[in-house]
């Protein structure tokens, strides 16, 4: 006897529960809905592309305002563009990240 009343029975343990001669493996993490083995898609190398020409463009135009408000042609100009390329490198290591 186990202990249990009788005529009662235990249900066995279901999936999951830890029982001996059961292999537990964790669920895959899914981002956005898409399979752990999925790429990144049109619309990410869309966005990315876009994020990336969006930091060059505002910060060569912002320092050549600045550049044409302070008198300091081409400085500031050279300064926006490498905080640009600094902001585009920043966008892409984070978008391929989530691909990683």
């Amino acid at each position: 006897m186990n202990g249990d009343p009788p005529g009662s029975s235990r249900p066995s343990p279901g999936p999951g529960s830890g029982a001996p001669g059961e292999r537990l493996s964790p669920e895959p993490e899914q981002s956005e809905g898409r399979s752990p083995t999925a790429g990144p898609g049109a619309l990410d190398f869309l966005t990315m592309g876009t994020a990336i020409v969006l930091c060059l463009v505002l910060g060569g135009g912002v320092g050549y305002l600045l550049d044409d408000i302070v008198h300091t042609a081409p400085l500031l100009t050279f300064v926006g563009l490498a905080l640009g390329v600094a902001g585009a490198v920043a966008v892409t290591v984070s978008h391929v990240r989530r691909f990683l």
